[in-house]
């Protein structure tokens, strides 16, 4: 994401996608983000215009948002008809999609016939095999300056959970009520 594009961040008050819409914002991205009723003023405080996705369909917030040119990087963090419908929110030949649960069976033909890309980001690969895990410090290490200046700031669900009521941790994080990113604190 960079200055002066337009990007559509689903789920942009949940645990990946209010990390993604102050990233997008602050490298210079006109952010828009979608969520429910009750997650629009949250979207509106870390920058991004809110979109209702169960009062706004997908046509009438990409015609508001892009005068119906399509969005230039969509990340969905939600899966399913979610990233389907992605494929025809994109900007024609140059727009990208990112999913971080791309999986499913899902048809690229709305996305072949706007020219556009597609990428799925397997975050854990690094941590499993090693394999670019230099270039995670890298992103991690930015990251951790963007939240010492404040330009970054994580937002932590308020249920406190440690090992013994991991479940529950897990059941929140399954029911998709979660305000913001689940801690687990483990006792060292």
């Amino acid at each position: 994401m960079r200055r002066g594009q337009t990007v559509l961040i689903h789920g942009g008050a949940g645990g990946v996608g209010h990390i993604a819409v102050q990233l997008a914002v602050a490298r210079g991205a006109r952010v828009f983000a979608t969520g429910s009723q009750a997650d629009l003023d949250r979207i509106h405080a870390l920058g991004a215009e809110p979109i209702d996705y169960r009062a706004t369909t997908v046509e009438q917030y990409v015609a508001s948002a892009t005068g119906g040119e399509g969005f230039d990087v969509i990340l969905d963090t939600l899966v399913g008809a979610t990233l389907d419908a992605s494929f025809g929110a994109v900007r024609r030949y140059t727009g990208h999609v990112v999913s971080i649960i791309g999986w499913g069976t899902h048809s690229l033909a709305p996305l072949s016939f706007r020219g556009a890309t597609y990428s799925g980001v397997f975050t854990l690969l690094p941590l499993l095999t090693g394999l670019g895990r230099a270039h995670h410090g890298v992103i991690l290490r930015a990251a951790a300056t963007m939240a010492d200046a404040g330009r970054l700031q994580p937002i932590l669900d308020p249920g406190v959970f440690d090992l013994s009521s991991v479940m529950d941790a897990h059941a929140l994080v399954e029911s998709g009520s979660a305000r913001g990113k689940v801690v687990v604190t483990v006792a060292g």
